[in-house]
């Protein structure tokens, strides 16, 4: 559970774990994130561009009656001779082992022709379908079949006009994904072993980070309103729903963050019961509904993202006691500890939330786990440190350390710190999973996946860590710079050691002499006597 990862909409960090292959389907317009890495080449959305006969054509959004959201794209082919114009994105992932469902709704006014649906790069046609639309809305789909592989191409919905159409809901999706999400991203993250993987972040109680309305990211894909995080366009097909099982597809445990601004205590409640409770209960009704009658049983649920102060104090007993109430077999987070919190949560709560994004001050963090644990004292909580990393700022050049060796040390040391403190520290979710300027541990574009240094750190975490940590004293055997970390397996019969080195003038000096004969001495559950399993290889780099 110290190994849990971290997904929020922030940025495409979503995006970039979604299959889908068009951007803005919804015509909502596309924005930018108000954050850069180096803004001359940071990643950027393709957008709908016009094509064809353009000087024949208007286009424009349309808010009368859109499938969706706030507008579709309407364009108008005037005057009386035959004319093709249409609308196009580029930068298009195709291949032919990979074939795609073509999904949109057309709806058109004087069109006497079918619409075409394209993809093509530089007259080399790559696959072609044909719709007729009967006029009013209506879902239209086929599957693609690529005649070619392309990192570049370009999709293009056109018609020969005269005439009026209308565009809504647009989606290019692989027919492999598992469960909509990327199997090569899905593949990375199961490799790490994750117990948890915490759902939420600044889009919950940060009204300069988004509106999120969970209830919004349920039922048909088509029929979700589309909104910005971070002022960037989200895909609406990732909803709360795909997370959870995105979750038990890894084998993690989901834990949702609950927002807590303009929200009151029945509105967590029926999130909640819309996940856990029975199928005949009001909000399982709608989940069944949905498609899914069995509940989802997520156990660990958060009350806010990153709250704290006399106002969040008072509000949170109402929240404990409704969300308990919904279902009593729950583990409840708060958000940021302090005196108020604990006194205010009672029983009913059994984590506070502290977050360090300065790990690689390990003594500072240090400290700060010493003051929680104070705090605490002989109450039965636990700490949750629902987001860590080296950094959450450093916006623009300095991001780059995060995809550094230096900075999958610190995060390894991070890691041997909470080994140190895990009767207390029992889950922690590193920040952030993917893309979203540097952070994430996997870096993806349209066709390819990327690990990072600290990726590889985290998985030799995750795959080697046991469950019983030991004591290793005194430190200063190892040399200064080297942190060491030691735990031993469910059945006590596997040692690992983790040992971090980053000092750079001088080589580790090892395991002295006599702490290898004093481990070698100790009846570890049989570990001396058998043979240690071979280590399985680190997965390759894409």
């Amino acid at each position: 559970m110290q190994n849990g990862q971290f997904i929020e909409y922030l940025c495409d960090l979503v995006g970039s774990m979604w299959a889908e292959k068009l951007y803005d389907g919804n015509f909502e317009g596309l924005s930018g994130y108000g954050f850069e890495f180096i803004k001359e080449t940071d990643f950027k959305e393709k957008p709908w561009y016009p094509s064809g006969a353009v000087n024949r054509a208007r286009y424009s959004v349309d808010s009368e009656n859109p499938v969706n959201g706030k507008t579709c794209q309407k364009i108008v082919a005037s005057g009386t001779t035959p004319c093709t114009v249409g609308i196009s994105q580029d930068g298009i992932f195709v291949d032919p082992s990979d074939p795609c469902q073509l999904r949109l709704w057309l709806r058109t006014e004087g069109i006497s022709e079918p619409v075409r649906v394209r993809i093509h790069e530089e007259g080399r046609e790559l696959a072609s379908e044909i719709f007729t639309s009967t006029g009013e809305w209506k879902r239209y789909g086929a599957s693609i079949e690529p005649a070619g592989r392309s990192t570049a191409a370009t999709f293009t919905i056109e018609f020969k006009g005269p005439g009026t159409l209308w565009i809504d809901a647009a989606s290019l999706m692989p027919a492999n994904t598992v469960g909509g999400w990327r199997p090569d991203v899905v593949k990375a993250l199961k490799g790490l072993k994750p117990g948890v993987i915490r759902i939420g972040g600044s889009v919950m109680d940060d009204p300069d980070k988004g509106a999120f309305e969970w209830q919004e990211t349920i039922g048909d894909p088509d029929k979700r309103r589309p909104f910005r995080a971070w002022g960037g366009l989200q895909p609406t097909g990732p909803g709360l729903e795909e997370f959870v099982q995105l979750c038990y597809a890894v084998d993690a445990e989901p834990l949702i963050c609950v927002r807590i601004r303009e929200k009151t205590p029945r509105d967590a409640a029926d999130q909640i019961e819309y996940f856990n409770g029975d199928a005949s209960s009001p909000m399982g009704v709608w989940r069944a509904k949905n498609g899914r009658p069995e509940p989802y049983g997520v156990k660990y649920w958060q009350v806010g993202n990153e709250q704290g102060g006399e106002k969040y104090e008072a509000v949170l007993p109402g929240f404990l006691k409704a969300m308990k109430g919904a279902d009593p077999t729950i583990e409840l987070l708060a958000s940021y500890p302090s005196e108020g919190v604990l006194e205010g949560g009672g029983d009913l709560l059994d984590y506070v939330c502290p977050h360090h994004y300065e790990c690689e001050d390990l003594q500072r963090e240090s400290d700060d786990l010493d003051r929680v644990r104070r705090m605490i004292g002989d109450r039965p909580v636990r700490i949750g440190i629902t987001e860590w990393n080296t950094t959450g700022g450093d916006w623009g050049l300095p991001r780059a350390k995060l995809w550094t060796l230096a900075n999958a040390l610190a995060c390894s040391r991070y890691q041997n710190l909470m080994h140190r403190n895990c009767d207390v520290i029992e889950i922690a979710n590193r920040s952030n999973l993917t893309n979203s300027f540097c952070s994430g541990i996997i870096q993806t574009d349209r066709s390819r996946l990327y690990l990072t240094p600290t990726y590889y750190a985290q998985w030799l975490y995750g795959n080697y860590a046991g469950t019983t940590p030991l004591r290793v004293e005194p430190a200063a055997r190892f040399g200064p710079g080297l942190d060491v970390s030691a735990t031993l397996s469910v059945a006590g019969d596997v040692l690992t050691l983790f040992a971090v080195n980053d000092n750079v003038q001088r080589k580790g000096r090892g395991l002295t002499a006599p702490f290898v004969d004093r481990l070698k001495g100790r009846p570890l559950g049989g570990w001396a006597q058998n043979p240690i399993p071979p280590m399985p290889p680190m997965p390759p780099p894409p």
